[in-house]
Formats: structure tokens, sequence, C-alpha cells
């Protein structure tokens, strides 16, 4: 694994407090689904409650290169239309390289709450 092509991915989300228990069950089965891609596809898939904010949540991610984040979207997609849980994404922060085909498409769902570090120091 090149290590210049890691994705590092952090968002920070709030849901309604009636979702919590549904929230966790839906991430429970995104987990099974990481298990299954592996642990050289996704390197770290991670979510924690913030006690200090109703509905708050902090989800981490590393991902091997851009296509493990493109196909852990696309088998992750149907667990999330199953659960429909209205998110409001605070924050949303990608580092690593990526094309500016999958950029604009972060960009474009994200707008304003989107930063992107492309350039790895």
């Amino acid at each position: 694994m090149e290590a210049s092509k890691i994705l590092q991915l952090t968002a920070k989300v709030k849901i309604a407090p009636a979702d919590r228990n549904r929230f966790i069950q839906m991430t429970g089965e995104l987990k099974a689904i990481v298990a299954e891609e592996g642990s050289t596809q996704v390197l770290s898939y991670d979510c924690y409650f913030n006690n200090a904010v109703v509905g708050g949540f902090l989800i981490t991610e590393a991902y091997a290169n851009e296509a493990a984040l493109l196909l852990h979207l696309k088998l992750i997609a149907p667990v999330l239309a199953k659960y429909q849980i209205s998110m409001e994404v605070i924050r949303f922060e990608l580092c690593g390289e990526l094309s500016q085909v999958t950029l604009a498409l972060f960009k474009d769902t994200y707008s304003d709450r989107f930063e992107y570090y492309g350039f790895r120091i």
C-alpha cells in the first residue's frame, strides 16, 4: 500500500436524538460491510458520540486509495437508503489526493461544509 495514496475523512454530523438508536444500529451494519471490504482497503472506520452535543457524532475513516473510498460509498448506499436517517453535516474534511471528478462530487454534495487538504507535507 502506497502511503501517499491514503485518504483520510472526518465528518462531524448531528442527528435528531430520537434517531440515535437507529443511527447506532445503522453504524453496526456499515461496520459489517467494512469488515468484508478488508483492512487493506478500509484502514480505519470509527464513529464517536459527543456527550456535550445532543445528537453529535464524529466519524473518522481512512482508505487505502480513492478506488477503495469510491467502492465503499457504493457498498454502503443500500444501508443508508434503508435507514434514511436525516444527518446534518456540520463539517466534512477529506485529506489526500483525489481526482477532479471525485473532488467535484464532494464539493457539490457538501458545499461550504467541505474542506479538502490535498497536499501532504
